[in-house]
């Protein structure tokens, strides 16, 4: 399930791979992290701060919505030539395994937060809390396709230089995107027993 954001004059903009992969990474950590300091209501600074770190988000996930990935990702199929339909599928699969990985994870920190007997963790009762996760899982499931595509696609100035590589060379950014994920499901656990009350 993606989307992508037609330019008015039809051209698409120029995306560096380092700001596509700049922006991914926001979107991805910057959310979560901003509705976790929101929801964890230690005052004014820190509503403000994952306030700011929401908007940032949201602005960053526009940004992305109107580049050569999220066409990718995005387009209709009989606007893509061959090539774009196999990154658009691969991209499709990883997404799936990842977001599958995370809701299966999030189902399982559910059961456990909600059993009293055990661990006394944080469980979503508000609406603020459901609204956050709705938002959040919306917010993934459009934003993988793209994460993986921005972190395995060549620059376009790259793709002259890369014309010369080995072919059947496999891209080594799955370490990182599942490095990433990891990172924010600790942080995300870390931070749910720190404002457990």
């Amino acid at each position: 399930m993606s989307f992508y954001i037609r330019m008015a004059s039809g051209r698409i903009p120029y995306r560096s791979r380092r700001s596509l992969c700049g922006a991914v990474i926001l979107v991805l950590a910057g959310y979560p992290a901003g509705c976790l300091l929101q929801l964890a209501g230690g005052g004014p600074a820190p509503d403000l701060i994952g306030l700011a770190l929401v908007v940032v988000s949201a602005a960053a996930f526009f940004w992305l919505a109107t580049s050569h990935v999220q066409r990718i990702a995005g387009e209709q199929a009989s606007e893509l030539d061959d090539l774009e339909r196999d990154l658009r599928r691969r991209a499709f699969a990883f997404s799936y395994q990842v977001f599958t990985a995370l809701m299966a994870a999030g189902v399982f920190y559910l059961a456990v937060a909600n059993d009293d007997t055990r661990l006394t963790l944080w469980a979503p009762q508000t609406y603020a809390h459901w609204n956050a996760i709705f938002w959040g899982v919306l917010l993934y499931s459009f934003t993988l396709p793209s994460a993986w595509l921005a972190f395995t696609l060549p620059a376009p100035d790259d793709e002259d230089q890369d014309a010369g590589a080995a072919p059947g060379r496999k891209p080594h950014t799955r370490w990182w995107l599942w490095a990433l994920i990891t990172v924010g499901l600790l942080a995300g656990f870390i931070l749910a027993r720190v404002i457990t009350p």
